[in-house]
Protein backbone atom coordinates (compact mmCIF):
# COMPACT_ATOMS: atom_id res chain seq x y z
CA UNK A 1 0.00 0.00 0.00
CA UNK A 2 1.14 3.56 -0.68
CA UNK A 3 2.15 5.51 2.39
CA UNK A 4 0.42 8.82 2.75
CA UNK A 5 -0.60 11.33 5.34
CA UNK A 6 -3.65 13.51 4.88
CA UNK A 7 -3.41 17.28 5.07
CA UNK A 8 -6.40 19.56 5.18
CA UNK A 9 -6.52 21.67 2.03
CA UNK A 10 -6.96 25.40 2.40
CA UNK A 11 -10.65 25.96 1.65
CA UNK A 12 -12.08 28.18 -1.01
CA UNK A 13 -14.45 31.03 -0.26
CA UNK A 14 -17.95 29.70 0.47
CA UNK A 15 -19.35 31.53 -2.52
CA UNK A 16 -16.65 30.26 -4.85
CA UNK A 17 -16.95 26.70 -3.54
CA UNK A 18 -20.72 26.58 -4.07
CA UNK A 19 -20.17 27.64 -7.65
CA UNK A 20 -17.94 24.67 -8.38
CA UNK A 21 -20.45 22.75 -10.48
CA UNK A 22 -18.44 20.83 -13.05
CA UNK A 23 -20.03 18.34 -15.40
CA UNK A 24 -18.89 16.58 -18.51
CA UNK A 25 -20.58 14.97 -21.46
CA UNK A 26 -19.27 12.44 -23.99
CA UNK A 27 -18.14 14.16 -27.15
CA UNK A 28 -19.02 13.07 -30.66
CA UNK A 29 -16.54 10.88 -32.46
CA UNK A 30 -13.73 13.20 -33.38
CA UNK A 31 -10.63 12.24 -35.29
CA UNK A 32 -8.46 14.59 -33.25
CA UNK A 33 -9.66 13.05 -30.01
CA UNK A 34 -8.21 9.67 -30.90
CA UNK A 35 -4.83 10.96 -32.10
CA UNK A 36 -3.05 10.30 -28.82
CA UNK A 37 0.36 11.90 -28.46
CA UNK A 38 3.10 9.48 -29.53
CA UNK A 39 6.13 10.91 -27.76
CA UNK A 40 6.80 10.64 -24.04
CA UNK A 41 6.83 13.81 -21.99
CA UNK A 42 10.14 12.96 -20.37
CA UNK A 43 12.81 10.43 -21.13
CA UNK A 44 12.80 9.38 -17.49
CA UNK A 45 9.02 9.08 -17.19
CA UNK A 46 9.39 5.33 -16.45
CA UNK A 47 10.98 6.43 -13.20
CA UNK A 48 7.49 7.30 -11.99
CA UNK A 49 5.73 3.99 -12.52
CA UNK A 50 3.59 2.19 -9.95
CA UNK A 51 6.41 0.05 -8.56
CA UNK A 52 8.87 2.94 -8.10
CA UNK A 53 6.33 5.26 -6.50
CA UNK A 54 5.05 2.55 -4.18
CA UNK A 55 8.51 1.65 -2.88
CA UNK A 56 10.29 5.00 -2.81
CA UNK A 57 7.69 7.70 -2.15
CA UNK A 58 5.34 8.71 0.63
CA UNK A 59 2.04 10.37 -0.12
CA UNK A 60 0.21 13.34 1.33
CA UNK A 61 -3.31 14.19 0.23
CA UNK A 62 -3.44 17.83 -0.95
CA UNK A 63 -6.70 18.02 -2.87
CA UNK A 64 -9.97 16.23 -3.53
CA UNK A 65 -12.92 16.94 -5.77
CA UNK A 66 -15.36 15.45 -8.25
CA UNK A 67 -12.37 14.94 -10.58
CA UNK A 68 -10.52 12.63 -8.18
CA UNK A 69 -7.85 12.99 -5.52
CA UNK A 70 -4.46 14.71 -5.72
CA UNK A 71 -1.44 13.66 -3.65
CA UNK A 72 1.99 15.12 -3.12
CA UNK A 73 4.44 12.26 -3.68
CA UNK A 74 7.69 12.92 -1.83
CA UNK A 75 10.73 10.70 -2.39
CA UNK A 76 11.97 9.08 0.83
CA UNK A 77 15.65 9.21 -0.19
CA UNK A 78 15.86 12.56 -2.04
CA UNK A 79 14.24 15.96 -2.46
CA UNK A 80 12.26 14.82 -5.52
CA UNK A 81 8.56 15.72 -5.49
CA UNK A 82 5.77 15.06 -7.97
CA UNK A 83 1.99 15.34 -7.84
CA UNK A 84 -0.23 12.32 -8.35
CA UNK A 85 -3.81 12.72 -9.55
CA UNK A 86 -5.89 9.58 -9.09
CA UNK A 87 -9.27 8.92 -10.71
CA UNK A 88 -11.42 6.07 -9.42
CA UNK A 89 -12.38 3.85 -12.34
CA UNK A 90 -16.01 2.86 -12.83
CA UNK A 91 -16.56 -0.71 -13.93
CA UNK A 92 -17.67 -1.20 -17.52
CA UNK A 93 -17.92 2.55 -18.14
CA UNK A 94 -16.77 3.25 -21.69
CA UNK A 95 -17.63 6.96 -21.38
CA UNK A 96 -15.23 7.39 -18.45
CA UNK A 97 -12.47 5.51 -20.27
CA UNK A 98 -12.86 7.82 -23.27
CA UNK A 99 -12.85 10.84 -20.98
CA UNK A 100 -9.60 9.73 -19.31
CA UNK A 101 -7.96 9.04 -22.66
CA UNK A 102 -9.07 12.48 -23.85
CA UNK A 103 -7.56 14.13 -20.78
CA UNK A 104 -4.33 12.18 -21.22
CA UNK A 105 -4.12 13.04 -24.92
CA UNK A 106 -4.82 16.75 -24.40
CA UNK A 107 -2.56 17.15 -21.38
CA UNK A 108 0.28 15.35 -23.15
CA UNK A 109 0.03 17.52 -26.26
CA UNK A 110 0.23 20.83 -24.33
CA UNK A 111 2.73 19.94 -21.59
CA UNK A 112 5.61 21.71 -23.34
CA UNK A 113 4.15 25.12 -22.48
CA UNK A 114 5.96 26.84 -19.58
CA UNK A 115 2.67 27.85 -17.93
CA UNK A 116 0.89 24.52 -18.11
CA UNK A 117 1.73 21.93 -15.46
CA UNK A 118 3.71 19.15 -17.15
CA UNK A 119 2.28 15.65 -17.34
CA UNK A 120 5.17 13.26 -16.70
CA UNK A 121 3.57 9.84 -16.98
CA UNK A 122 0.38 7.87 -16.36
CA UNK A 123 -0.56 4.32 -15.47
CA UNK A 124 -3.56 2.24 -14.53
CA UNK A 125 -4.07 0.28 -11.33
CA UNK A 126 -6.85 -2.19 -10.61
CA UNK A 127 -9.39 0.48 -9.59
CA UNK A 128 -7.53 3.75 -10.26
CA UNK A 129 -6.10 5.68 -13.17
CA UNK A 130 -3.08 7.75 -12.14
CA UNK A 131 -1.59 10.88 -13.69
CA UNK A 132 1.91 11.83 -12.52
CA UNK A 133 2.71 15.51 -13.06
CA UNK A 134 5.13 18.16 -11.88
CA UNK A 135 4.51 19.41 -8.36
CA UNK A 136 3.61 23.09 -8.10
CA UNK A 137 5.32 24.78 -5.17
CA UNK A 138 2.61 27.23 -4.24
CA UNK A 139 -1.16 27.55 -4.03
CA UNK A 140 -4.07 28.04 -6.36
CA UNK A 141 -5.06 31.50 -7.53
CA UNK A 142 -8.24 31.45 -5.41
CA UNK A 143 -6.20 31.17 -2.20
CA UNK A 144 -3.58 33.60 -3.49
CA UNK A 145 -6.21 36.29 -4.13
CA UNK A 146 -7.92 35.66 -0.81
CA UNK A 147 -4.63 36.21 1.03
CA UNK A 148 -3.92 39.47 -0.80
CA UNK A 149 -7.56 40.68 -1.07
CA UNK A 150 -6.84 41.69 -4.68
CA UNK A 151 -3.80 41.90 -6.94
CA UNK A 152 -2.09 45.08 -7.98
CA UNK A 153 -2.45 45.66 -11.69
CA UNK A 154 1.25 45.11 -12.44
CA UNK A 155 1.19 41.64 -10.86
CA UNK A 156 -2.18 40.74 -12.38
CA UNK A 157 -0.84 41.61 -15.84
CA UNK A 158 2.03 39.14 -15.51
CA UNK A 159 -0.20 36.26 -14.40
CA UNK A 160 -2.84 37.18 -17.01
CA UNK A 161 -0.27 37.14 -19.83
CA UNK A 162 0.99 33.75 -18.68
CA UNK A 163 -2.51 32.25 -18.57
CA UNK A 164 -3.56 33.87 -21.85
CA UNK A 165 -0.47 32.46 -23.54
CA UNK A 166 -1.34 28.99 -22.22
CA UNK A 167 -4.96 29.25 -23.41
CA UNK A 168 -3.86 30.35 -26.88
CA UNK A 169 -1.44 27.40 -27.02
CA UNK A 170 -4.22 24.99 -26.03
CA UNK A 171 -6.55 26.36 -28.68
CA UNK A 172 -3.85 26.05 -31.33
CA UNK A 173 -3.79 22.33 -30.50
CA UNK A 174 -7.50 22.08 -31.26
CA UNK A 175 -8.51 21.83 -27.59
CA UNK A 176 -11.11 23.76 -25.58
CA UNK A 177 -10.25 23.68 -21.86
CA UNK A 178 -13.83 24.42 -20.66
CA UNK A 179 -12.90 24.97 -17.01
CA UNK A 180 -10.70 28.05 -16.79
CA UNK A 181 -11.09 29.31 -13.22
CA UNK A 182 -8.98 30.56 -10.32
CA UNK A 183 -9.15 27.05 -8.82
CA UNK A 184 -7.45 25.63 -11.91
CA UNK A 185 -4.61 28.15 -12.00
CA UNK A 186 -1.73 27.46 -9.64
CA UNK A 187 0.77 30.14 -8.61
CA UNK A 188 4.22 28.58 -8.40
CA UNK A 189 6.83 30.43 -6.34
CA UNK A 190 9.31 30.52 -9.22
CA UNK A 191 7.38 29.70 -12.42
CA UNK A 192 4.38 31.99 -11.95
CA UNK A 193 0.94 30.95 -13.19
CA UNK A 194 0.47 27.27 -14.07
CA UNK A 195 -2.74 26.05 -15.71
CA UNK A 196 -4.02 22.65 -14.56
CA UNK A 197 -6.87 20.15 -14.97
CA UNK A 198 -7.87 18.95 -18.43
CA UNK A 199 -10.58 16.69 -17.04
CA UNK A 200 -13.45 18.32 -18.96
CA UNK A 201 -11.58 19.51 -22.04
CA UNK A 202 -12.86 18.64 -25.51
CA UNK A 203 -11.73 18.42 -29.12
CA UNK A 204 -15.31 18.92 -30.29
CA UNK A 205 -15.83 22.10 -32.30
CA UNK A 206 -19.30 23.13 -31.13
CA UNK A 207 -20.33 21.29 -27.98
CA UNK A 208 -23.75 22.05 -26.52
CA UNK A 209 -24.01 20.54 -23.03
CA UNK A 210 -23.34 22.48 -19.84
CA UNK A 211 -19.73 22.15 -18.72
CA UNK A 212 -17.50 24.23 -16.45
CA UNK A 213 -17.50 26.09 -13.15
CA UNK A 214 -20.70 28.12 -12.78
CA UNK A 215 -19.14 31.44 -11.75
CA UNK A 216 -16.99 31.40 -14.92
CA UNK A 217 -19.47 29.95 -17.40
CA UNK A 218 -20.26 32.08 -20.46
CA UNK A 219 -23.80 33.14 -21.46
CA UNK A 220 -24.06 30.75 -24.40
CA UNK A 221 -23.40 27.75 -22.11
CA UNK A 222 -26.01 28.95 -19.60
CA UNK A 223 -28.49 29.26 -22.46
CA UNK A 224 -27.59 25.71 -23.59
CA UNK A 225 -26.53 26.95 -27.00
CA UNK A 226 -23.59 25.62 -29.04
CA UNK A 227 -20.33 27.27 -27.99
CA UNK A 228 -16.71 27.31 -29.08
CA UNK A 229 -13.24 28.13 -27.76
CA UNK A 230 -14.38 31.65 -26.84
CA UNK A 231 -16.00 30.16 -23.73
CA UNK A 232 -12.43 30.00 -22.39
CA UNK A 233 -11.89 33.70 -23.08
CA UNK A 234 -15.08 34.64 -21.22
CA UNK A 235 -13.81 32.62 -18.25
CA UNK A 236 -10.41 34.29 -18.57
CA UNK A 237 -12.16 37.67 -18.39
CA UNK A 238 -13.84 36.61 -15.15
CA UNK A 239 -10.48 35.47 -13.74
CA UNK A 240 -8.92 38.82 -14.67
CA UNK A 241 -11.79 40.68 -12.98
CA UNK A 242 -11.36 38.46 -9.92
CA UNK A 243 -7.63 39.18 -9.73
CA UNK A 244 -8.12 42.95 -9.93
CA UNK A 245 -11.30 43.27 -7.83
CA UNK A 246 -10.91 40.39 -5.39
CA UNK A 247 -14.05 38.42 -6.25
CA UNK A 248 -15.91 37.23 -9.31
CA UNK A 249 -19.04 39.21 -10.29
CA UNK A 250 -21.16 36.25 -9.19
CA UNK A 251 -19.49 35.98 -5.78
CA UNK A 252 -19.88 39.74 -5.25
CA UNK A 253 -23.60 39.53 -6.03
CA UNK A 254 -24.16 36.50 -3.76
CA UNK A 255 -22.85 38.33 -0.69
CA UNK A 256 -26.42 39.55 -0.12
CA UNK A 257 -27.66 35.97 0.36
CA UNK A 258 -27.51 34.75 3.95
CA UNK A 259 -28.01 31.06 3.24
CA UNK A 260 -26.01 30.36 0.14
CA UNK A 261 -25.86 26.60 0.81
CA UNK A 262 -29.65 26.42 0.46
CA UNK A 263 -29.53 27.53 -3.18
CA UNK A 264 -29.73 24.64 -5.62
CA UNK A 265 -27.96 24.55 -8.96
CA UNK A 266 -31.04 25.69 -10.89
CA UNK A 267 -31.39 28.74 -8.65
CA UNK A 268 -27.71 29.57 -9.05
CA UNK A 269 -28.00 29.38 -12.84
CA UNK A 270 -30.91 31.84 -12.74
CA UNK A 271 -28.81 34.17 -10.59
CA UNK A 272 -25.82 33.78 -12.93
CA UNK A 273 -27.97 34.81 -15.90
CA UNK A 274 -29.15 37.86 -13.96
CA UNK A 275 -25.59 38.82 -12.95
CA UNK A 276 -24.43 38.63 -16.56
CA UNK A 277 -26.95 41.33 -17.44
CA UNK A 278 -25.71 43.73 -14.76
CA UNK A 279 -23.24 46.49 -15.49
CA UNK A 280 -19.92 45.77 -13.81
CA UNK A 281 -18.45 48.33 -11.44
CA UNK A 282 -14.73 49.09 -11.23
CA UNK A 283 -12.64 50.89 -8.58
CA UNK A 284 -10.99 54.13 -9.67
CA UNK A 285 -7.53 52.63 -9.06
CA UNK A 286 -7.87 50.53 -12.22
CA UNK A 287 -6.48 51.84 -15.49
CA UNK A 288 -8.75 52.28 -18.48
CA UNK A 289 -6.71 49.62 -20.28
CA UNK A 290 -7.63 47.10 -17.59
CA UNK A 291 -11.31 48.04 -17.71
CA UNK A 292 -11.32 47.88 -21.51
CA UNK A 293 -9.68 44.47 -21.47
CA UNK A 294 -12.31 43.03 -19.13
CA UNK A 295 -15.18 44.63 -21.02
CA UNK A 296 -13.81 43.40 -24.36
CA UNK A 297 -13.62 39.84 -23.02
CA UNK A 298 -16.99 39.82 -21.23
CA UNK A 299 -19.13 40.51 -24.27
CA UNK A 300 -22.32 38.44 -23.98
CA UNK A 301 -22.31 37.92 -27.74
CA UNK A 302 -19.29 35.66 -28.43
CA UNK A 303 -18.89 37.18 -31.91
CA UNK A 304 -18.24 40.56 -30.27
CA UNK A 305 -15.73 39.17 -27.78
CA UNK A 306 -12.10 40.22 -28.16
CA UNK A 307 -10.61 38.18 -30.98
CA UNK A 308 -8.01 35.64 -29.90
CA UNK A 309 -5.40 37.12 -32.21
CA UNK A 310 -5.90 40.57 -30.66
CA UNK A 311 -5.50 39.55 -27.03
CA UNK A 312 -1.71 39.51 -27.09
CA UNK A 313 -1.53 42.98 -28.67
CA UNK A 314 -4.18 44.57 -26.44
CA UNK A 315 -3.02 47.80 -24.75
CA UNK A 316 -3.38 46.09 -21.37
CA UNK A 317 -0.32 43.95 -22.17
CA UNK A 318 1.84 46.73 -23.66
CA UNK A 319 4.48 46.66 -20.92
CA UNK A 320 4.44 42.90 -20.18
CA UNK A 321 6.67 40.37 -21.97
CA UNK A 322 4.56 37.68 -23.62
CA UNK A 323 5.56 34.15 -22.58
CA UNK A 324 6.52 31.83 -25.41
CA UNK A 325 5.96 28.10 -25.51
CA UNK A 326 8.95 25.78 -25.76
CA UNK A 327 7.46 23.85 -28.68
CA UNK A 328 4.58 24.83 -30.93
Amino acid sequence: MWRYKEQKKEGDDDAERSGQQVTDCPTKNCELEHNLARSQIRQNSSKYDEHTLNNNYEFEKIGKGSFGTVYLARCINSDDKVALKTVKMKRFCLAQSRKIEREKSAWTSVSSHPHIVTLISSFKLKTLFCFVCEYVDGQNLTAYIRRKKFLEEAEAKIFAAQVASAITFIHNKGIIHRDISSNNIMIDRTKGAQLIDFGVCTYERNPKKYCGTLYYVCPEILEEKPYDAYCDWWAFGIVLYQMLIGKTPMATYLIKFNHLDNLDHTSLIKIAKKVQKLRLLYPTRLSMNAVDMIEDLLQKNPKKRLKEGDIRIHRFFNDVPWPESVHN
